[in-house]
């Protein structure tokens, strides 16, 4: 599936990038989220006519990511107090809508999908290294720390 990409994505294009996606990728989650328009002729006549309106608008959205970035890099960690079992295992996981969930709660915007876990959830206690992907441009890393809840 061929599309024109209307804002920056983290590993696969800059704004206004012409790429070839999975069918699945682009119907479920480019074309929804108004992230990319099919590539057809009368859309990229479109999409040149826009190209300075969206810049602007990808120029603001940048500014803004570096500006989360610079407060998140401010955060020395993030701790959480979980029940653990005898064997030193978490009950459950810390994943990452609880993680940025508690960013949020901290008062740092953060959503689900910036956070970067590609080691899976966190199971056990200790100290770990949590990527964000706050742009396609801005990337940042915020310390995790899990501790065993007190009864």
């Amino acid at each position: 599936m061929k599309l024109i990409l209307l804002e920056s994505i983290y590993n696969l294009g800059e704004l206004g990038d012409t790429v070839t996606v999975r069918p699945g990728y682009g119907r479920n989650f480019l074309l929804p989220r108004g992230k990319a328009v099919p590539a057809t002729k009368a859309n990229v006549e479109a999409f040149e006519a826009r190209r300075e309106e969206l810049q602007r608008q990808a120029q603001d959205k940048l500014s803004a990511a570096e500006a989360r970035r610079e407060a998140i890099d401010g955060l020395d960690e993030v701790v959480f107090a979980v029940p653990v079992s005898p064997e030193g295992r978490l009950y459950g996981s810390i994943n990452p809508n609880e993680i940025a969930g508690k960013l949020t709660e901290m008062g740092f915007t953060v959503e689900k999908a910036e956070v970067d876990m590609p080691e899976g959830p966190i199971r056990e206690p200790g100290e770990f290294t949590v990527g964000l992907i706050l742009h396609a441009d801005v990337q940042t890393e915020v310390q995790i720390k899990v501790i065993a809840a007190e009864s």
